[in-house]
């Protein structure tokens, strides 16, 4: 029951990170995410949380390779193979050699198999927190595609040579020629198994399918597992699990090319659950990284041989020396990419310099370090395990810290260009125009789902804009509505139009609500005019109702008040000094209101045919969007990455469609 209580407490932790990104967007998730582990540890909590290293390499490395895997942009891989390989292999075995002997002499209670092992989990760069960087800067497409490519591979590379000297270390042999013939049998058995693996995996599917068993929970549940049994079954076999799963989600990236409707809803349910699960293992890996950090720290801090100020200035040099290697390795690449000079020298340096930064690093180097052994062959400890969580730690901080701030200098805090501007409203302009379609096809018979299916269009457009002003404008509406429904009452009374005792109620609920939102004193103190209900009062007698007389009161003023706050509204529209889409999405909420008070039960919608209804409306609109789609494509207004987001939504739509028709 603890553990259970502490995983839910984990899970909540990981939305919470991004409830504060959205109102600290200054500060990176993953920060978010240590400082939230940290605090956790000072909660009254009666479980402690004891990682097991073995399975920390499983349950979250795996996946997380798997998914990049099947995720890696094919043709871009190819494309830039050689800045990619150079980056993704040349500079992790250098980062691995430089990094690992410097670390070595800076610190010699690190043993020099050990100050390779952390060399090489700072060697590979998080494709998360890279892809996280296009929401604050605008890295260039080529460089953020070089860094995705990078990240996939340089992930395998760094951790099969984290493996080795973690092997060495444990173990205390080392011979270089061996280890040489041993890594590339091991690398190469890893990736045919993972391929192995996955036909066998597809030959299975494939005959679930002849047997008719199409269940989409079903073949999901197969694709999550996949990863762990081909991690697992690589380990048991001794060859290299982490290159098989690298292989095993590139080789599954090939399929889903047979489209057929089942294909095409298990693609659906695949892609939004693995972001899920890449979501939360991502965010828990550096919450527990939170949670250890206390103990570390404390350990750190109290140790005799390194003193408090020395330790962080390490995790300085470290960076610089991580960061540094990495620039000078982007300078010699852009030197022998060609003899022409590819531009002014002082572009190269800043071209340099954004890739260096763009090597942040985040998960991997986390999983690795905390994955160390906590003893050696012998029994004994692992030496200074704890300072070289620390170290990572620091290394992951400072890098994060400079992709923030320094990445920004050189690139500009903007992220949204003049052409993404015009891009956004290109798409508010589609939309747009599926609203005046579908409004083109309203009848008396179809007004309520129209309305219902305008609504959700309104939502979006008004989501594209994320204006700061809209609740601002929402609230306004609302008083307003709540005056005009206010005052309309009193006009009833006035002509004797409706129950006094009725309006006098439906009055007093009305000012209620103005006194809660205005704080205005008059709401409060005239609830009713004391002179105009003694009049009215007077006139006419409150002859005592029944239930149904009264219910068929109530329903008369609000009939009344709901056409009265429709016709101020329009009225507003007409003027158009107001948020247009929140004028025409009240305006819709309200005629469905009114049309549900006024019709009569021989006009009661049968609820199958009106769903019906609300599936060919839908429908409609869906066509219509894929047109204007393909329109604003075809004249340059949206990209094609913005046809592609938009054509996927769509996918989205028309799978839940068929998901209530069953």
């Amino acid at each position: 029951m603890e553990l259970f209580e502490y995983i839910l407490l984990m899970l909540a932790a990981v939305s919470l990170s991004n409830l504060v990104n959205r109102f600290i967007p200054s500060v990176s998730v993953p920060m978010i995410q240590i400082v939230l582990g940290m605090l956790i540890t000072r909660l009254p909590l009666h479980y402690e949380l004891k990682l097991n290293p073995e399975l920390f390499l499983l349950l979250f490395i795996a996946p997380l390779l798997f998914n990049d895997g099947r995720h890696a942009d094919k043709e871009a891989l190819w494309k830039l193979k050689k800045p990619i390989l150079l980056l993704a292999l040349g500079l992790v075995f250098v980062t691995v050699a430089v990094v690992g002997y410097f670390l070595n002499w800076l610190l010699p209670v690190i043993p020099l198999a050990a100050s390779f092992a952390l060399a090489a989990a700072l060697a590979p760069t998080d494709a998360v927190a890279v892809g996280a960087l296009e929401q604050k800067v605008k890295v260039p497409h080529q460089t953020m595609q070089i860094l995705e490519g990078e990240s996939l591979i340089n992930d395998a590379s760094g951790l099969v040579s984290f493996q080795f000297a973690v092997a060495a270390m444990v173990t205390g042999v080392f011979s270089f020629k061996m280890a040489s013939v041993s890594f590339i049998s091991i690398s190469l058995g890893g990736v045919v198994l993972g391929l192995l693996l996955t036909l066998v995996k597809y030959g299975l599917v494939k005959w679930l399918r002849r047997l008719g068993m199409e269940n989409v929970t079903l073949h999901m549940l197969i694709e999550i597992l996949t990863p762990f049994v081909i991690f697992m079954t690589a380990e048991e076999l001794g060859v290299n699990g982490i290159l098989a799963v690298v292989a095993a989600g590139i080789a599954h990236s090939f399929g889903y090319k047979k489209m057929n409707p089942e294909v095409a809803k298990l693609r659906v349910v695949s892609k939004s659950t693995w972001s899920v699960i890449v979501f939360v293992l991502n965010g828990l890996v550096f919450l527990l990284l939170g949670t250890q950090l206390p103990d570390i720290i404390q350990t750190i801090w109290n140790s005799a041989e390194i003193g408090n100020l020395k330790v962080i200035m390490y995790t300085l040099l470290l960076t610089a020396a991580v960061l540094g290697l990495r620039f000078i390795w982007a300078i010699l690449m852009d030197m022998v990419e060609g003899t022409k000079p590819r531009g002014p020298w002082r572009l190269r340096v800043k071209k340099a310099l954004i890739l260096s930064l763009s090597g942040v690093r985040g998960t991997i180097t986390l999983a690795s370090t905390m994955s160390l052994p906590l003893f050696l062959g012998d029994g004994t400890a692992f030496p200074a395990r704890d300072l070289i969580i620390f170290l990572a730690a620091g290394v992951i901080l400072w890098t994060l810290l400079a992709s923030n701030y320094l990445l920004p200098l050189l690139l500009g805090k903007e992220t949204q260009t003049e052409q993404e501007e015009e891009e956004v409203q290109a798409k508010i302009e589609i939309l747009r125009n599926v609203v005046n379609g579908l409004n083109e096809l309203t009848t008396d018979q179809n007004r309520l789902a129209i309305a219902q299916i305008i609504n959700t269009y309104t939502s979006r457009i008004k989501s594209l804009r994320k204006e700061e002003k809209n609740d601002k404008v929402q609230r306004a509406l609302g008083l307003s509505i709540l005056k005009w429904e206010r005052e309309n009452t009193l006009h009833a009374v006035q002509k004797k139009e409706v129950n006094p005792v009725t309006a006098y109620r439906y009055l007093k609920r009305i000012n209620q609500l103005l006194f809660m939102h205005t704080g205005d004193v008059r709401y409060k103190k005239e609830l009713f005019p004391v002179k105009q209900w003694i009049k009215v009062f007077g006139m006419l007698h409150p002859a005592h109702l029944s239930i149904r007389e009264r219910r068929a009161e109530l329903a008369k003023l609000r009939i009344q008040n709901t056409a009265y706050v429709i016709k101020e509204l329009n009225a507003l529209l007409a003027k158009g000094e107001t948020d247009m889409e929140s004028v025409s999405s009240l305006i819709l909420q309200y005629e469905r209101t009114l049309l549900l008070l006024t019709r009569n039960e021989s006009d009661t919608y049968n609820r199958e045919e009106f769903d019906i209804m609300m599936q060919e409306l839908a429908r409609v609109g869906i066509q219509l969007e894929r047109d204007n789609i393909q329109t604003m494509f075809e004249t340059g207004r949206i990209s094609r990455q913005g046809m592609k987001e938009m054509k996927r939504d769509i996918l989205f739509m028309e799978h839940d469609l068929r998901e209530e028709m069953g």
